[in-house]
């Protein structure tokens, strides 16, 4: 039970793994290669408003299982990834608002690529996270 666990926890590592790397090197830079700029944004927006809450939850399933496994930095590491991954579908994708906030400016072109970085640097928890699961630390 306990390999089989282990198996699991890595399995969810890997694909939170896979949804950021496609996230960040293929559908982000490819909306805003092949659609407007509006179009891409909305497109973006969408696609992490959606995908990094569903993301969250594979990740916190992951670091459930590899914390039935006994990987307890692995789990860490994986609960840590959710937690980003929810921070960045909250404050990294681009918002709604009608106008910048009270005495400021709001650069929305930008975002984007924030946005993307971001998520690309959750790709280092999460290879951490699947490399203490399989080694079961």
């Amino acid at each position: 039970m306990i390999e089989f666990l282990r198996f699991l926890g890595l399995g969810l590592a890997t694909t939170a793994l896979g949804w950021t790397a496609f996230f960040s090197f293929v559908l982000a830079p490819q909306a805003f290669r092949d659609l407007d700029a509006g179009r891409a944004k909305r497109f973006v927006r969408n696609a992490m408003k959606t995908g990094h809450p569903i993301v969250a939850g594979i990740a916190a399933l992951g670091a459930g299982a590899a914390l039935g496994a006994g990987s307890i930095g692995g789990a860490v590491l994986l609960g840590l990834a959710a937690a980003l991954y929810l921070m960045a579908a909250w404050t990294l994708a681009p918002r709604d608002d009608k106008g910048p906030p009270p005495g400021g400016r709001r650069k929305l072109d930008t975002a984007r690529v924030v946005a993307s970085l971001i998520t690309a640097l959750i790709m280092v928890v999460v290879f951490a996270a699947a490399a203490l699961i399989a080694l079961g630390v």
